[in-house]
Order: C-alpha cells, then structure tokens, then sequence
C-alpha cells in the first residue's frame, strides 16, 4: 500500500513538472555571458525581442527569441526562423534555463523529457551558434538626418519599441523608428512647415507626443547631440492612470474576422499582467473596424479558438456588430486568465472613428483595439 501511494506521488509531481515545463526557442549558446549579451542585442536590432539566460544545468548562456509554455507555438516559430540562413540552427529547449525556478528538468541539449520535444527541427551539434560575437550594428547612410529615440521606464529599464512619426492634421502615419538605436530620419517632402511630431505609444504606458524642429532639433529643450551627430530624444515611460487610453499597436486580426493573428497573443498576455499587477484598473476595451460597409464577419465557434480560423463560423454583419464581437473577444480572453469580468467593460465603435481612409495602404490602422483606464 505504501509502495502504490509513493508510486503515486512521484507521478503527480512528474506531471506537475512537466505541466510547469517551457519551450524557449533557442538561437545559440555561449560560453560567455559577453557573447550572448553581444548576440541578444544583434537579435533585437532586427527586430526580435531577443533575450539570454543563464542555463544552470550546463553553466552557459542560451540565448532565445520566444518563452512559451505551448510547444506548438515554439515550434512554428522555429520553422519560422529556419527559412533563415542565420537562423538555421535554431531549436527548442524544454524545460527551465534559471536557478529561479528550482523545479528545473532541462539537461543541457538534451531534456530530460524527450517525448516532450519529439520534433522535426535542427538543433546544433555543439555549443556554438553561426551568428558571429562580433555581430555590429551595420553602418547606417544618412540620407536626412542622424537620431536616436530612447526609451526608458521611470526605474531606468530600458523599453526596445517603435517611435511614429505622425501627420495628425492629414491623419497619416509617416514612418517607424526603432528606438535604442541610431536612426536616419528624412523630412517628408510635402510638409507644409519643419515641425515633425513623434509619438511613442507602448502599451501600458501613457502615449507621449514630441514636436521637433527639423531644421533645428536641439532646439527642444530635452534634446541633446551626441559625439556622433545625432540628435538624441528622450522618452521616460510612465503607467497608465484614469483616463488615459493605450492602442494595442500589436494586436491584429484577421480581414473582417473576431479571431486574432497568432502574434496578438503576446500584447494580450501583456494586458493580463497589466490587470494582474494593478489589482484596481478597471478597463473598457474600444474596438474600431476599417469601413462602415456590411460584410461577412469570421466570428469565433464552439471552439473558442482566438488565434486560428478553423472551427469559427461565419455570418453577415454590420460593422458596428464586428466591432463588439472583436471587443467581447478580448473580454473572454481576459477572464479565461483570470481577470474578473466586473473589471472590465466594451465600447463597439464600428467605423466611426477610423484613423485614415478606408482605401488607404495603412488601413490596417483601423482595424484596432484601444484600452482606456476606468479606475486606477
């Protein structure tokens, strides 16, 4: 009887750990934590949000672009990497790379759960990685003028997003600068006067708009240039207070569709640890669509499924009905994850606050979801 009951313990714990298991979508592994502190920041300047972590089981530094507990995900991702040279190594590691979680079962390149990363991926024969250490940001040509947007939390963490420069009197956005590094922005040809405005929108923060001289940026009081030329620009990141509104600039769906593009679900994780972190915010989610026309709206079935077309149905609808689907969409998936559902409210706007034309290239812009502060 003992013996069963043991058996049985040592069964629930196993299948506890495995339930509490990750898949990072790893790219390369360092002996040094210089090296992959180098390569981290060569991922994040083309555009991966890259970072590292010490693997205690081996004592060397893996580097991976994606932290997920569904392997699905890891390995689309992987696929995805594959169809790039530099990244045709790349592979998924099951398990935990930090002493922070003491339930770790990785065992360097090879888990200690096989069945769990039975996969058709490449995973590298040593520890090495072919992106070079001495990975650089390449030489940028200056067709207009040198920048650098900096973006920074009131603690000094450093914030790797997008800085738009923004027409509002002709409702067109112009352009996107990454932040943290050095940018060559060029005045647009048909401005009507040198003042450019900047606008810096992560989510969860509060939107902050800068206007600059063109011809004159150091004019800006918070504007300084550096030994190299460029004219730097500070952006210090607040929370989100009463009243203020965040767009989820990452969070897309599919054309006339209630059902979110696969990459929507990290903006919407990130909305859950907004909500879970700040146990007073009651929110209403703002969901706009681009026309006004009626239209055969993917609406999500039995299934539940927010990120995959199959198993939705279909039916005609006003934009207005699309719009309070895509918001009650977002509601569902917050109180799947806990959030409770007194704390949150929905506003359907159809297209009656679209940001640019129905027919423009950045039509895109109005098929949104904005999140506005009730209670803090």
């Amino acid at each position: 009887m003992k013996k069963s009951f043991g058996l049985i313990i040592i069964f629930f714990l196993l299948t506890l750990s495995l339930s509490a298991q990750q898949f990072y979508v790893v790219t390369g592994v360092y002996a040094q934590e210089s090296n992959a502190q180098k390569i981290t920041g060569y991922l994040r300047v083309n555009l991966y949000d890259a970072s590292y972590a010490k693997n205690t089981v081996d004592n060397t530094y893996y580097v991976y672009v994606l932290q997920t507990d569904n392997k699905q995900t890891a390995t689309e991702k992987v696929n995805e990497l594959h169809l790039k040279e530099e990244f045709k190594d790349a592979w998924v590691y099951f398990g935990s790379l930090t002493s922070s979680n003491p339930g770790a079962t990785g065992t360097g390149l090879l888990p200690e759960f096989p069945e769990e990363v039975t996969i058709n991926i490449k995973k590298p024969d040593s520890l090495s990685s072919n992106i070079s250490t001495e990975a650089t940001e390449p030489e940028l040509k200056v067709k207009g003028k040198l920048f650098e947007f900096v973006t920074n939390t009131v603690d000094g963490k450093k914030v790797v997003t997008e800085i738009h420069s923004v027409d509002y009197k002709h409702s067109r956005d112009l352009g996107a600068y990454k932040t943290n590094q050095y940018v060559d922005v060029v005045r647009s040809s048909n401005r009507e006067d040198d003042l450019m405005t900047f606008v810096c929108g992560v989510f969860g923060y509060q939107e902050i708009v800068k206007v600059i001289d063109y011809n004159n940026p150091a004019t800006s009081s918070d504007v300084m240039k550096d030994a190299k030329g460029a004219y730097v620009i500070p952006y210090t990141l607040q929370r989100m207070k009463k009243g203020d509104v965040s767009v989820m600039y990452h969070l897309s769906f599919y054309k006339d569709a209630v059902i979110m593009l696969p990459p929507s679900k990290t903006e919407l994780d990130e909305l859950v640890t907004m909500m879970s972190d700040n146990m007073g915010y009651k929110i209403k989610v703002h969901a706009h669509c681009n026309g006004n026309n009626n239209r055969r709206i993917i609406a999500m079935g039995k299934t539940k499924n927010y990120f995959d077309v199959k198993g939705s149905n279909g039916h005609t609808g006003s934009a207005k009905q699309l719009t309070r689907l895509r918001g009650e969409a977002v509601k569902s998936y917050l109180i799947d994850h806990g959030i409770a559902e007194d704390r949150i409210d929905i506003f359907a706007w159809g297209a009656l606050n679209m940001l640019v034309s129905k027919t423009s290239k950045n039509s895109k812009l109005n098929d949104r979801i904005e999140i506005e502060i009730m209670e803090d």
